[in-house]
């Protein structure tokens, strides 16, 4: 067999290096195809986004409703359990020592205990009935019906009625405090002030407040004209002035002050405790620049303060007792009321929340565009909105 001569460095099959070709770029249909298919994923990606974020929009309206109902319902509730509360003297005719005297003295409204409660029903676009007037207002410097001490205490802290939502009802309700101040001493017949013993944080009022001096069988409403002092060496003691120099209000003595009968060590100077609710807008914005209506609420000499955000509107029912049997045979209306609220046993609380920010609805808002920022061109402003009812029972009715 013939063998031939084999160049240098030959080593058998010639071997191909996949490896060392060069990349030349790709062509126009692999760039499409792969725009398309990135296209297909990106779309995915921001359409499962967009709807992982409405519900979650959603969801934290709905939670959102919620909780603004709880509160509304729990701080409403509250104040009506309380309502009529005059410790164990439960008799509705209270004493008073306010001029002109009896039997229609001048009390302030944030201390007029003789009713527990009271309500104004809107019946028309800015119209009330009771008609708005009592209450305690400020509108821009001026006060009306606004208890101001002399320090200064209260001034300038009224509702500004004119901010109330049309369409809404008011609600207000009065009761003692439960932190008592038990009087130390048997009452005298001269006109020296009472003296109470302190109770643990102190006392809740000052001079010029109207407080309650009551037992078991009398209540009268006085205005403390001097400021409670402590009394020394009685440690844990204090004096509370009411006494003979009250020019403005001559009745506001010690003598008078027992002109139902003495008091002794079993009776308390209690404070007089009086939350007025209504709907107004808020001091916030929502997600469309929009300002929400809101729960507020006046307490005492305070000025009004913002309860709960996206509460729209308040509608009070109360359950009339005409058989006395302690069970309501009714519901009615403030204006249907009028004065006479002993026969109300329950009270109906309607409230309609939103989600406060704008989440695609289309319900209808309550007070329509005018009042609540509607979406341009559109006859809804994008919340979600539901009302929440609960009936309470009055625990200190008459």
């Amino acid at each position: 067999m013939n063998s031939r001569p084999r160049p240098e460095g030959y080593t058998g099959l010639k071997k191909m290096n996949i490896f060392t070709r060069k990349q030349l770029g790709v062509s126009l249909i692999e760039l499409m195809i792969a725009l398309a298919l990135g296209s297909v994923v990106t779309t995915g990606i921001i359409s499962l986004f967009v709807s992982n974020s409405k519900t979650y929009n959603l969801l934290t309206g709905q939670s959102r409703m919620q909780e603004s109902a709880r509160f509304a319902l729990e701080f409403i509730g509250r104040s009506v359990r309380i309502a009529g509360y005059r410790g164990c003297f439960s008799s509705s005719n209270v004493y008073t020592l306010m001029n002109p005297p009896p039997p229609d003295p001048l009390i302030p409204y944030e201390f007029d205990l003789r009713n527990g409660v009271e309500a104004f029903e809107a019946t028309g676009v800015d119209v009330w009935s009771p008609v708005l007037t009592p209450l305690p207002t400020t509108i821009g410097v001026i006060d009306t019906n606004v208890w101001t001490t002399t320090d200064g205490t209260g001034a300038g802290n009224g509702i500004d009625t004119s901010e109330i939502t049309s369409g809404t009802d008011v609600l207000t309700l009065r009761g003692l405090s439960q932190v008592d101040a038990r009087v130390a001493v048997n009452m005298p017949t001269s006109g020296e002030p009472v003296v109470v013993q302190m109770p643990a944080g102190g006392l809740e009022y000052a001079d010029d407040y109207l407080v309650m001096i009551h037992d078991c069988a009398q209540g009268t409403i006085f205005r403390i004209s001097g400021a409670p002092q402590l009394n020394t060496p009685a440690a844990g003691q204090a004096t509370i002035g009411h006494g003979m120099a009250d020019a403005d209000r001559g009745q506001n003595t010690l003598p008078n002050l027992a002109q139902g009968g003495t008091y002794s060590t079993d009776a308390s100077v209690t404070a007089i405790l009086t939350h007025i609710f209504f709907i107004a807008p808020g001091a916030g914005l929502n997600n469309l620049g929009s300002t929400p209506l809101s729960l507020w609420r006046k307490s005492g000499l305070q000025a009004p303060v913002e309860l709960v955000e996206g509460v729209e509107n308040l509608q009070i029912l109360f359950g009339v007792d005409t058989d006395s049997d302690g069970v309501p045979n009714q519901y009615r209306t403030a204006n249907m009321v009028a004065a006479d609220f002993t026969q109300v046993v329950t009270v109906r609380v309607s409230v309609t929340v939103n989600s406060v920010d704008n989440v695609e609805s289309t319900s209808l808002p309550t007070h329509g565009c005018v009042v609540q920022d509607c979406i341009e061109g559109e006859a809804y402003d994008g919340l979600l909105r539901r009302t929440f009812t609960q009936t309470i029972m009055l625990r200190n009715s008459a």
